[in-house]
């Protein structure tokens, strides 16, 4: 498959050099995380600063789509030319991005710095763990692993919170610089980080990169379209769909004969392996409309500051956090491999079709519930299933497995913004033109000053406007959930027990990440 070209003797690191490098991987790997969040509570006032709100979608989906199509390409670059140069490049893209972002003079400008954010990220999220692999001795990895769970859960809280802080009291462009500071003191820790165990030969697979970016830029264009500037039958938005649709069939095609497929469909063709797979990628529009829609309720109907705004989406990132760990406990301790994410997707869809009946005069409290128990349900399945889908696959392919779900992941994330996004912005419109006939809708751009500043009767209508096609937007995201449910329920529950209880071959979690996809 893959020729050693080089290789180094490892050298022993004192603990004080484990945990600085450590600590910079960590603090690079969570900047992508921390931007996401940070970004969903800041939209609302961007939007009102730079463009209209058919263009929210983009803010995320722009990032989620580079990330998509760069994974794979920085993994096996990594493996080529040493991972620690190659996610130095990434870090260095990453901050390019974040300050050219910070610069935005317009939406179009944003949207395009915010993909080359994405491709920062790609690289950053497709070379973290093995850089960490790579550093950590075996005996200690499992610890160091746990760390890196609950800076995810700090960060969930911390991110909404700061990107309203920024809002209030700064700027939101500020919630692009503060990468900055991160991403230099991430390059500092990389100096210390060891040589590269072997360089590895790959063989990339461009082409398949590029079909599937094609493909998928293409349906996330056509959706976002349709909810805005061109109608759902349109020209330009069935175009896109068959160039979608041309361009996926060529990328499975040419996937099932690529020597080294950045999706290997060997992964896919395992039942277990593709309902968890599919699963997880219906947990990522869950998880994605989770940050992205409530603080326009919380900001542009409830009239909420951004700060407190943020501070009301962080209870949504904490559940999610918390039930990932206490799913890994339930499942360690009890089994239930499968009952598991089919509560997970239960919770999903329950927490949706309650915040489907959202409305004007809806309690705050009541969104931040309803969104918390969706946040279960995320939890529930993510992290179960992939651990599901790891022991499924051979050793030689755990790598790739792990990376085919976590590509899923943010698939399902880029298409739940796009989609769930197009239908908010076709229903707020239509009900703006309908409330208030002839107003301006550059005027009603959803920043929550602006929207504050109208005259009382006004004002009610935008807001009622702004809740109904909130409301039912995510009534549009509970079929997604029940497929996700019915799909976990197909899950053969006994030759997953079964399978768990056979302890597979050893291996490393360097082995398992160096020949990402």
């Amino acid at each position: 498959m893959s020729d050693a070209v080089e290789t180094a003797t490892a050298v022993p690191l004192s603990s004080r050099r484990i945990k600085v490098v450590f600590f910079g991987i960590l603090l690079g790997a969570t900047l992508s995380g921390l931007d996401a969040s940070i970004v969903a509570t800041a939209a609302p006032t961007i939007i009102g600063e730079l463009g209209t709100v058919s263009l929210l979608p983009w803010l995320t989906s722009s990032y989620l789509l580079a990330q998509v199509a760069t994974m794979a390409v920085f993994g096996k670059l990594g493996d080529i030319y040493g991972r620690k140069k190659i996610f130095a490049i990434a870090i260095g893209i990453f901050l390019a991005g974040s300050v050219l972002c910070g610069f935005s003079t317009s939406m179009f400008m944003l949207v395009l710095c915010r993909g080359l954010q994405g491709i920062g990220a790609g690289g950053i999220t497709g070379l973290a763990m093995a850089l960490v692999a790579d550093l950590i001795p075996g005996d200690r990895l499992g610890r160091y692993l746990g760390y890196t769970g609950l800076v995810f859960g700090i960060t969930s809280v911390i991110g909404p919170f700061a990107g309203g802080f920024f809002v209030d009291h700064l700027s939101w462009r500020w919630a692009f610089f503060v990468n900055v500071p991160s991403g230099l003191i991430c390059l500092v820790a990389l100096i210390y980080q060891p040589a590269q165990a072997a360089l590895v030969r790959h063989r990339i697979d461009v082409l398949g990169a590029s079909l599937l970016a094609i493909s998928a830029s293409s349906l996330l264009l056509a959706l976002s379209g349709a909810g805005g500037e061109s109608s759902w039958g349109s020209p330009r938005t069935i175009g896109l769909l068959v160039l979608a649709v041309v361009t996926g069939i060529v990328f499975v095609l040419w996937e099932l004969r690529a020597p080294e497929p950045i999706l290997p469909m060997r992964i896919l063709a395992n039942r277990v392996s593709a309902i968890a797979t599919l699963a997880n990628l219906i947990a990522g529009i869950g998880f994605t409309c989770g940050v992205v829609y409530p603080p326009i309720f919380f900001q542009a109907v409830a009239g909420i500051r951004a700060q407190s705004s943020g501070l009301l989406l962080a209870p949504f990132a904490l559940a999610t956090a918390l039930s990932t760990l206490v799913a890994g406990q339930l499942t360690d301790r009890f089994g239930g491999h499968k009952i598991v994410p089919l509560i997970g997707m239960g919770a999903l869809t329950i927490g949706y079709t309650l915040l489907g009946f959202i409305g004007y005069s809806t309690p705050v409290w009541q969104v931040v519930v309803f969104g918390m128990i969706g946040g279960v349900g995320v939890g529930f399945v993510m992290q179960t299933l992939l651990f599901v889908v790891q022991r499924f696959s051979k050793v030689s392919d755990m790598g790739v497995a792990t990376s085919t779900v976590m590509l899923a992941r943010v698939l399902g994330s880029s298409l739940g913004v796009a989609i769930i996004g197009s239908v908010f912005t076709s229903t707020w419109l239509d009900e703006v033109a309908k409330r208030l006939p002839g107003m301006p809708l550059s005027e009603l751009k959803g920043d929550p000053e602006k929207v504050a500043a109208l005259a009382e009767d006004v004002r009610v209508q935008v807001q009622e406007a702004f809740a109904y096609s909130l409301s039912f937007a995510f009534r549009f995201a509970v079929p997604f959930m029940v497929i996700g449910f019915v799909a976990v329920a197909f899950l053969p529950a006994r030759k997953i027990r079964e399978r768990m209880q056979h302890v597979p071959e050893p291996v490393s979690l360097a082995e398992a990440t160096a020949h990402v996809m």
